[in-house]
């Protein structure tokens, strides 16, 4: 039964003989109702309160499930970030080590390469040191042979002509014509100043072949 302040000031008891001062009940009925009253409003003043509460609570439940699920989110993205960043970083190590590699495969082709060049100039050069040699020596002899001037040559045609008259006397015969070398002869022989120069561009192209080899040609040095 659901009673009302006002219902409980209007509340009307029996009267009997010896019963209760009517006064005494009629101001404790009021006191009653009154401190009921204030009962009520205040129950009614706490239910609102408990309301705004429990919104409150539900809207930080709401807040707090939305912190929680960001949370996660930001520490499964972390987690992602940092496996990326290992991905990454791990990639950059061995894309920077196959270039590293690489440019030393590089480097150690060039420095064979190098290396081959050169032996093939050290090879050249001993070949062109050794063609040198060759032909300043075959140069040296000619130079020795030809240090035998005209006075030597008389001086071995005075004693080598006595001797043969004084070994021909006792027998007589018919001495045929001395045959001398065409070669020989050719030397002998005074040589146009048309023939020189042409001897002597043969002989320098003979040198430069002798030097360089066949291969090149003396006219592509002087073009």
């Amino acid at each position: 039964m659901k009673l009302t302040p006002v219902e409980i000031k209007n509340q009307e008891f029996k009267k009997t003989m010896r019963g209760y001062d009517t006064v005494e009940v009629d101001t404790f009925i009021e006191l009653v109702a009154d401190k009921y009253q204030q009962l009520l409003e205040e129950n009614e003043k706490i239910v609102k309160q408990n309301l705004v509460l429990e919104t409150e609570m539900a809207n930080f439940k709401d807040v707090e499930k939305t912190l929680k699920q960001t949370l996660k989110n930001v520490q499964e993205n972390s987690q992602i970030s940092k496996e990326n960043s290992a991905k990454e970083a791990n990639l950059i190590k061995k894309e920077a080590e196959l270039a590293s590699a690489q440019m030393l495969e590089k480097t150690r082709l060039k420095v064979h390469q190098m290396r081959e060049e050169l032996v093939n100039l050290q090879n050249q050069k001993h070949s062109l040191i050794s063609r040198l040699k060759h032909l300043l020596s075959s140069q040296m002899e000619l130079l020795e042979v030809l240090e035998i001037d005209d006075v030597d040559l008389k001086k071995i045609k005075k004693r080598t002509v006595p001797a043969a008259a004084e070994s021909a006397k006792p027998v007589v015969q018919k001495r045929e014509p001395l045959k001398m070398d065409p070669k020989v002869v050719e030397k002998q022989k005074p040589q146009s100043p048309e023939i020189k120069e042409n001897k002597e561009k043969t002989h320098g192209k003979d040198l430069f072949n002798d030097i360089f080899g066949e291969n090149l040609d003396v006219d592509d040095f002087n073009k």
